[in-house]
């Protein structure tokens, strides 16, 4: 009965581990910025990387269909694939001091969205260089609907499902090994020496 409850208690560590390592393989891309303050008209370093190479990427400001800020192809990566963001871009002059974000986004040939978007916040600084205390944040544009944007991503969702499978295909395997190893083992008949 110990061993059967061990053996459960191994088979289920050994799923979260899997699980958790399957999880970080599917991470997305990253964005970051320099500086995280800056002027109006000023200029921001891009960088990221796990980008899908054979789609541009596209950054916008302040909303996922905010204005275009800069397009870039994906530079070479860790492993010779085009994976990396690398690139500049120019903050509207007529921004108005307080925080924003920058998004990067990849689309696919249909004009969906390819990968989840990443986004980095920005603060907007005055004449003086120190943010504006009380200026208004993400200010939402006349017509613009107010509120989280939800979009249906299938690579995501797709990538979850495999994992799940995987990790219920490992914690099966597990599990009908501590069930039948002990089996196996006790039912091996004994071994008779015959050189005496």
């Amino acid at each position: 009965m110990k061993r059967a409850v061990l053996g459960a208690l191994a088979a289920a560590v050994a799923a979260l581990a899997v699980s958790a390592a399957a999880w970080a393989c599917i991470a997305g891309p990253t964005l970051n910025l320099n500086p995280t303050q800056v002027k109006a008209g000023g200029e921001v370093s891009l960088s990221g990387f796990s980008y899908n190479g054979e789609l541009p990427i596209v950054v916008r400001f302040n909303a996922l269909d905010g204005p275009v800020l800069g397009t870039f192809t994906p530079a070479d990566g860790r492993f010779g694939d085009p994976e990396f963001l690398v690139g500049k871009v120019k903050i509207p002059a007529d921004t108005k001091p307080g925080s924003y974000v920058i998004f990067a986004v990849q689309y696919g040939k249909d004009g969906q969205l390819a990968q989840v978007p990443v986004r980095a916040l920005l603060t907007v600084t005055s004449v003086g260089g120190a943010p504006v205390i009380g200026a208004p944040s993400n200010v939402p544009e006349v017509g613009r609907s107010v509120g989280l944007v939800r979009h249906e991503s299938s690579a995501g969702t797709a990538a979850l499902i495999f994992v799940g499978l995987g990790a219920a295909l490992i914690v099966g395997l597990i599990a009908w090994v501590a069930a039948v190893g002990p089996v196996r083992r006790g039912a091996q008949p004994a071994v008779v020496r015959t050189d005496r």
